[in-house]
């Protein structure tokens, strides 16, 4: 019974700094790691901790911790290869006519993209380019952040690595029955829920989100820079005019002029192979243009395509310096590209309008320019004292080639996950070595893109589930649940524990909670002599339902500064949403995995 209330003491006050955040998350979970390593007095006279040394640092080693952070990285090679956004970024603009349609679309890719992928990264992938059509189209981004925030944790409910709390639970079952959860076995109620959830947000649920917020409001300096765009041979725009072009009517970029040989043509003449374009645009527009295959940059020429596939490409914008040695010369007598392997990409001159060809323009102190290449050569780029550097940004890989060997490995994944050639533990951490191998992500990229506090979390707190279990705390409180219901159907406490965990996955870490709740779930379906599966794949989909504050999850919090969101507007959205998911997962699990 000490230990009991130890053990109680312990996850009230890991409860209460998890909820407050008055420590990080990890070292919350590094504590509580210790408190039950430490030794204090029992009954019988001897002292020692509730688990042994090994038992406590036993959750680093754990299978799951490991396909975690292999997640980390595959999910990572996805966003560096474009694979994400060479999807994404076409439907969004394909659908942005209609407020509605776009909402909808925004919610189902960002679904798509988190039943495989970090619900955390799916958000950052996909926030950019959400806002990048916004501003091309003069839209409200609070009108469609908060779907790709819903959607990302929609998606985790899917399938079996679609969020960690998922894998951490089929570790658990894994332990108990020596079985881990299916990779699809989540997706039946998860269908239903999305269903369900989309209908709502779109019917009713977008009606509570703000109408206006002016778009200089979220915006950063937008620099336009002027490039030389050249239409390739097998173009789809040979034979249109520039108003023909579907971004003629995008708000972040315009046609400054037309050329064809060194004569300016009227923007009404059809375009032939050769013909160059001066556009004016953002550093995101120029790699937009980078990556199709309508234009070539006319300094791309200077790049090899292999290198324009490279996973270590970075867009860098910088500052002439003054008395630099490249004031006077043109873009034409300028090369980077020779000196230090960056290409120059566009100029901008504030404050001034230019209507010259960008390689024709003698360079002025003060010049902005953007440059592009790999990271490897950025430390002899800020060599060069005639450049400031300002920032650089991390661009995917130009090409789909990588992008198609990356999604073919998530396929590999599937593949081998539902005939059962390989389980999950091995395929995972499998994939994402070969993306490494392959060339889809570089080494230090992976290391990088494995969030590191949260696997910290996650070892710190899985062995209080093992001292649960181990103190056999975990037994009595579903013997306690199971006889203050006594005669009522499973059901009954199926949908009591599940009640538990939408509540508590709105204050805590869904991670933290799945470690809490499921040696609970687990005891009180052997309590009532039932199956356990039912409970533990409801208990998975209901910790994915952090819908109600912006800070239960990183997914919601990260829209709510661009999105220029409230606090009730989470809770007037995501309530609904959560108890949505808790009816309809309670009614429809012992349906599809009867008791």
């Amino acid at each position: 019974m000490t230990e009991y209330v130890v053990l109680g003491f312990i996850l009230a006050i890991a409860i209460f700094l998890f909820w407050t955040q008055k420590l990080p998350y990890e070292l919350t979970a590094v504590l509580v790691l210790l408190s039950m390593m430490l030794p204090w007095p029992h009954p019988d006279g001897e002292w020692r901790g509730i688990l042994t040394y090994g038992e406590a640092f036993s959750g680093f080693g754990s299978s799951a911790v490991i396909m975690i952070a292999a997640m980390f990285v595959f999910g990572g090679a996805l966003v560096q290869t474009g694979a994400a956004e060479w999807v994404g970024a076409r439907l969004f603009r394909a659908t942005a006519e209609k407020e509605w349609l776009l909402q909808l679309t925004i919610l189902t890719m960002t679904t798509l993209c988190s039943m495989f992928v970090n619900d955390t990264t799916t958000v950052l992938v996909f926030m950019p380019l959400i806002l990048t059509v916004c501003r091309e189209r003069n839209l409200a981004p609070s009108r469609y952040l908060m779907f790709a925030a819903y959607g990302s944790l929609l998606g985790g409910q899917w399938t079996l690595i679609g969020t960690r709390s998922n894998i951490l639970i089929s570790d658990f079952h894994r332990q108990y029955t020596g079985e881990g959860l299916g990779f699809f076995d989540f997706t039946p109620m998860a269908i239903v829920i999305f269903l369900a959830s989309a209908g709502y947000m779109i019917t009713i649920g977008r009606k509570v989100l703000p109408t206006t917020v002016p778009l200089e409001e979220f915006d950063e300096e937008v620099r336009e820079y002027l490039a030389e765009a050249v239409v390739t041979e097998d173009s789809a725009t040979v034979g249109k005019t520039v108003a023909d072009l579907p971004w003629s009517r995008r708000n972040d970029m315009s046609v400054v002029e037309v050329l064809r040989g060194d004569q300016r043509i009227p923007r009404w003449f059809r375009l032939e192979p050769g013909d160059v374009l001066i556009i004016e645009g953002s550093s995101e527009v120029i790699q937009e243009l980078l990556k199709t295959t309508d234009f070539q940059i006319k300094e791309e020429f200077k790049i090899s395509p292999e290198a324009l596939q490279s996973v270590n490409l970075v867009t860098v914008e910088a500052l002439l310096a003054p008395n630099a040695l490249y004031q006077g010369r043109t873009l034409d007598q300028v090369d980077f590209n020779r000196f230090y392997r960056f290409t120059l990409m566009g100029i901008s001159r504030r404050g001034e309008t230019i209507r010259s060809r960008p390689s024709e323009i003698p360079l002025e102190f003060g010049d902005y320019l953007l440059l592009l290449g790999n990271i490897d050569d950025l430390p002899r780029l800020k060599s060069n004292p005639s450049l400031i550097l300002l920032g650089q940004k991390s661009t995917p890989a130009i090409g789909r080639r990588k992008a198609l060997l990356t999604i073919a490995l998530l396929f590999g994944i599937i593949f081998t996950a539902m005939t059962g050639l390989l389980p999950p533990p091995v395929s995972i951490p499998l994939a994402a070595v070969l993306t490494i191998l392959l060339g889809c992500i570089n080494l230090q990229d992976a290391y990088s893109n494995i969030d590191w506090p949260t696997i910290i979390t996650l070892g710190g707190m899985i062995p209080f589930g093992l001292a649960l279990e181990k103190t056999g705390a975990a037994a009595e409180l579903a013997g306690l649940l199971v006889h203050t219901f006594q005669g009522l159907s499973p059901v009954f406490l199926l949908g009591v524990l599940l009640l538990l965990a939408v509540l508590l996955t709105q204050l805590i870490e869904n991670a933290a909670v799945a470690i809490i709740l499921a040696p609970l779930a687990y005891q009180v379906a052997i309590g009532t002599g039932v199956d356990p599966k039912p409970f533990m794949v409801g208990l998975a989909v209901c910790v994915s339902s952090a819908f109600c504050t912006p800070v239960a999850h990183e997914s919601t919090l990260l829209v709510l500064g661009p999105g220029r969101y409230r606090f009730r507007h989470y809770l007037q959205l995501g309530s609904v949403l959560a108890l949505l998911t808790w009816l309809l997962a309670t009614l429809i699990t012992p349906l599809v995995w009867p008791f």
